[in-house]
């Protein structure tokens, strides 16, 4: 086994896995020929990656330090925008992050985003279109210091907020340890006579629960490895903190900490979420949020606290729906879900009437209407609650606080979530079962995420065994399958992307209406696919109007009609009703033409000169 350092806080049971195999091959992307996505960045290489990716594209690209975090980290921000076709803040903005600081696979699919624009900038049509007509921000981590813990196994500095688990008086003074000196931190097995665990009959190298009636067999008592730093009797009950942001603590239905896990004292008392939702606030151009998380292989959308049929503004759920289901085409993923449908009620199959999923035959099943080539309306799917809306749920997953909601209750943005990464459902029967988990470790990673149960004296214990999973649920494996869930990721970005409203000016008609006076009659289209507000920002009156403003040349003179007209906002795929002015040309042997401009805050800026006479 090659070395790595791995931190593990608590008793680890669960580790993802992929869908595909790891024999299928991909090109292994060297970025400047020193970085590669088949490894998770340290602090120091994320900033020294940031830095040298913005050296190697000056010209397309920004970085600056969105805040310091509560250790004295810069958080990140890579700006992509090339100025030649415009100011950032006259683009439609996409906003990218990730949050927590375990799901370091989502960091890195952040990373791999920002070489793929910039690569294939020049090369390829649609990301040279994208870079163009899009500005992007991008905190590749806002969680600095709890994924450097998390990366390294050390603390990440002095802990702002440390705790005294054992109530001794003393602060995270008792962590796990690699007492045997492998490179690993995992689990300790002892045989106890009074102890709840067992090794199960299907795998050895598996522990299960023995029955509360079980008394003649041989029982372990489980610890995470490391020793008793305090001399209180318990192991590894004191840690430094690995987790810093709880992506509950943002404003939109914040609920505090008795209600909500995460959601702390007040709104926005973490100081980088903080910083974050004050830069949203501050930049109206940004059409599209998403956040990155891990794991499940799940497009993730509002409503985070009530179900869909609660939706006030069902032209944004729509909206949400049609690419949300285009994402998992992109994606190759499973599941597009509200967040407070998604696995709820605890252990039943997502296949509610609301979601959007893959079934065994890799068909996408409740599509919108018009994306089934097989029939008007994709038959739902139902295994529990037949017919009901909510799938037979009386009540949902509450994500109180989330960024997702915030976003796009406060300021109307469309925003998403997703779930990188997803266990190895090999019978795809909604279930992961720990026998799949070590068939997916065994056959197509090599063995290379468990450590098998090996003897160790311990110093206090005595005789134990040490061993286990690497890695936690939240954070996937190593080498190749990076990369490709990173490709997973960036698929449906670079989709999205694609749908930010785009404003330009759509049909003229001229009338000559003879004696040098001229009909002139305008109509501005958006074509992308979102509207150049949602219905949220609409309801909220938090975006500006599309902007119409005409400019004449010396030889023309507007007799009716202002130069600057709001038309309001436009529906996505759709033009505007058309504005008519009444031109004079002073000099009917000289050329007249008027400049058009139209501007959006979420849709960009256009500029069209119109000939009304030549």
């Amino acid at each position: 086994m090659r070395k790595i350092t791995v931190f593990l806080m608590f008793v680890v049971l669960l580790v993802s896995a992929p869908a595909f195999s790891g024999s299928e091959k991909t090109k292994k992307v060297v970025p400047l020929g020193k970085y590669d996505f088949y490894h998770y960045f340290t602090y120091d290489e994320l900033t020294n990656y940031l830095q040298d990716m913005h050296k190697a594209y000056p010209h397309l690209t920004e970085l600056n330090s969105l805040c310091k975090s509560q250790m004295g980290r810069d958080v990140w921000m890579f700006v992509i925008n090339n100025p030649e076709t415009g100011e950032p803040a006259e683009k439609p903005g996409f906003f990218l992050n990730q949050i927590h600081s375990s799901e370091v696979i989502a960091s890195m699919s952040c990373n791999y985003t920002i070489w793929h624009l910039l690569a294939n900038y020049g090369k390829d049509a649609e990301i040279t279109e994208i870079v163009d007509g899009v500005v992007w921000y991008i905190v590749p981590r806002l969680d600095v210091d709890g994924a450097e813990a998390y990366l390294t196994g050390k603390p990440a500095g002095e802990d702002p907020n440390p705790v005294d688990s054992d109530g001794d008086f003393l602060f995270d003074e008792d962590p796990p340890e690699d007492i045997d000196g492998d490179g690993y931190i995992v689990q300790m097995r002892q045989k106890d006579p009074k102890g709840e665990m067992k090794i199960s009959e299907k795998d050895p190298r598996n522990m299960v629960r023995k029955a509360k009636d079980e008394t003649d067999g041989i029982y372990y008592k489980i610890y995470s490895e490391g020793i008793d730093n305090d001399s209180d009797g318990k192991i590894n009950e004191d840690s430094f903190s690995m987790r810093f942001l709880s992506n509950r603590n943002y404003p939109g239905n914040w609920r505090p900490q008795i209600v909500q896990r995460g959601g702390g004292k007040y709104p926005m008392e973490e100081s980088v979420t903080r910083a974050e939702v004050d830069f949203i606030a501050n930049h109206p151009n940004i059409a599209i949020y998403v956040q990155h998380h891990c794991c499940g292989r799940v497009i993730l959308r509002p409503p985070t606290t009530a179900p869909d049929k609660d939706f006030k503004y069902k032209g944004d759920l729509e909206l949400y729906k049609v690419a949300s289901a285009r994402s998992l085409e992109h994606s190759g993923w499973d599941l597009a879900t509200s967040v407070y449908d998604w696995n709820y009620p605890p252990d039943t199959p997502n296949k509610k009437s609301t979601q959007i999923y893959r079934d065994k035959e890799g068909k996408l099943k409740n599509v919108p209407e018009g994306m089934d080539p097989d029939s008007r309306f994709s038959e739902p799917s139902f295994e529990f609650g037949v017919g009901s809306e909510d799938g037979g749920c009386d009540s949902g997953y509450f994500a109180w606080g989330s960024s997702i909601e915030t976003t796009y209750n406060l300021f109307g943005i469309f925003s998403l979530g997703d779930e990188h990464w997803n266990a190895p459902d090999y019978d795809k029967d909604g279930r992961v079962t720990t026998e799949e988990r070590f068939k997916w470790n065994d056959e197509e990673m090599d063995g290379k995420l468990f450590v098998d149960w090996h003897p160790y004296e311990h110093p206090t214990l005595g005789p134990v065994e040490i061993g286990g999973w690497l890695r936690r649920k939240t954070s996937p494996p190593e080498g190749e399958l990076i990369q490709k869930e990173c490709e997973m990721g960036n698929n449906f970005l670079i989709y999205l992307a694609g749908l930010v409203p785009k404003i330009e000016v759509g049909e003229t008609e001229v009338t000559d209406k003879k004696g040098g006076i001229y009909q002139l009659d305008i109509a501005v289209k958006n074509t992308g696919f979102l509207p150049t507000a949602t219905e949220q920002a609409r309801a909220l009156k938090i975006g500006e109007p599309v902007l119409l403003e005409v400019m004449p040349d010396e030889n023309l003179e507007i007799i009716y009609g202002d130069e600057k007209i709001k038309l309001g906002q436009i529906d996505g795929y759709s033009e505007s009703s058309k504005t008519t002015y009444i031109l004079r040309v002073k000099d009917p042997a000289k050329k007249a033409v008027l400049k058009v401009h139209v501007s959006s805050q979420k849709a960009g800026r256009t500029t069209k000169d119109i000939v009304i006479s030549e």
